[in-house]
């Protein structure tokens, strides 16, 4: 997975507003919405790429792109959950 690629992707991907969390707010994207191996290669970029930071008392790598951080959330099946998604906010 290169830079372009996966900015790319992440640029250009139609997030969805979470209105159940509007004090918080962010968009999000959901694996099972996209050919899967190319938004697991994603997920491993921000991974990879990104840096680790606290929000409130969990840890999560954010990924700075431009004026957005994004981050992964899935659940115990890891990247093989088909509803990971990929969250957006603006820094």
């Amino acid at each position: 997975m290169t830079k372009e690629i996966a900015e790319m992707f992440l640029i250009t991907a139609k997030f969805t507003f979470a209105k159940t969390m509007r004090n918080i707010p962010h968009s999000w994207i959901c694996r099972k919405d996209f050919d899967s191996d190319l938004f697991v290669e994603v997920m491993q970029y921000i991974i990879e790429n990104g840096k680790n930071s606290y929000f409130f008392s969990k840890e999560y790598t954010y990924l700075h792109i431009g004026e957005y951080k994004y981050w992964i959330m899935t659940d115990e099946k890891g990247f093989d959950d088909p509803t990971a998604i990929i969250n957006r906010a603006k820094i």
